[in-house]
């Protein structure tokens, strides 16, 4: 009978991650373990919970845990700034979407078509939709930062808010608990609505976000670098990199902000265009296996 709190007395020893099998963990995670809804994108994460500092990725083979120096929910602001600056997670995010699209040469699509239904058309379609958004996200950082503002992004997020309208009117149908859905779905429409006349402030107001947490996640990474050198748990150079890559960003917020602008439209497109080569690169192993599938059914 062991449970996963066992294994983590390294993560108070130094060590930045503790790696436990799932074969070892024979008791299901406790009601203290919250699944994580927002998280830094990991290869082969299947599920996320969270229980105070530690933070677990649950992939098919085993746990990885690691201890964030600050409870999201009790302080977000350091937790952003220290465990998750932005640098980070573009790091980490690209990482990821790489690694995935590599390691889909070895997935064995017939037998995910087999238990999950899915078609290779609407991969290739999920694919094709997101190459074309990361071209649009390329022009936009180019020649029409001004129309993503004041256009596509308050057209982004009205369409996101009447998702969740539509989710909380589904399950309202139903007689559901879905008042939170419906309250959260009404503020994000109206906030969409507000964004497009009054898009410049709200570019001023990203800005001055931007510069707080690149200027704080850079203080704050450097100085522990340069404090603690080798008893960093991420590792010094990692460390560094993050505090001076945040570094370079707050400074580029300061002296060039709408450079700035450009610059991380480019990368979400970059991010857009490594998440179309998934998509294709997935469905087209699947239109293999299932042409497979077919002549192997057929007389």
């Amino acid at each position: 009978m062991a449970h996963l709190d066992e294994f983590l007395g390294a993560l108070h020893q130094g060590v930045w991650e503790v790696v436990v099998p799932r074969s070892a963990v024979t008791e299901p995670l406790g009601p203290e373990w919250q699944r994580s809804a927002i998280n830094v994108p990991s290869p082969g994460t299947i599920a996320s919970f969270r229980k105070g500092q530690y933070h677990v990725h649950e992939t098919e083979q085993d746990y990885r845990v690691h201890m964030d120096r600050y409870d999201p929910e009790k302080n977000p602001f350091m937790h952003l700034v220290d465990d998750a600056p932005l640098v980070l997670m573009l790091y980490d995010t690209m990482d990821t979407l790489v690694i995935s699209a590599r390691d889909r040469k070895s997935v064995d699509y017939r037998e995910r078509i087999a238990d999950q239904n899915l078609t290779w058309k609407m991969r290739m379609l999920t694919g094709g939709g997101l190459l074309l958004v990361a071209v649009l996200l390329i022009l936009f950082a180019i020649d029409y930062t001004v129309a993503f503002f004041s256009m596509l992004l308050p057209t982004l997020v009205c369409g996101f808010g009447i998702l969740l309208l539509a989710a909380g009117y589904r399950l309202h149908a139903r007689r559901e608990h879905a008042r939170k859905d419906l309250v959260l779905g009404t503020l994000i429409v109206l906030i969409g609505l507000l964004m497009f006349p009054l898009w410049p402030l709200f570019v001023v107001l990203l800005l001055v976000v931007f510069t707080l947490w690149f200027s704080a996640s850079a203080w704050v990474s450097l100085r522990r670098a340069i404090r603690e050198k080798s008893a960093v748990p991420q590792g010094i150079w990692l460390t560094m990199g993050m505090g001076a890559g945040s570094l370079a960003l707050a400074i580029l917020a300061f002296l060039y902000p709408w450079e700035l602008l450009k610059v991380l439209i480019s990368l979400l497109a970059i991010i857009t265009f490594l998440g179309a080569v998934l998509a294709l690169l997935d469905g087209y192993g699947m239109r293999n296996a299932a042409r497979l599938m077919e002549e192997a059914r057929a007389p």
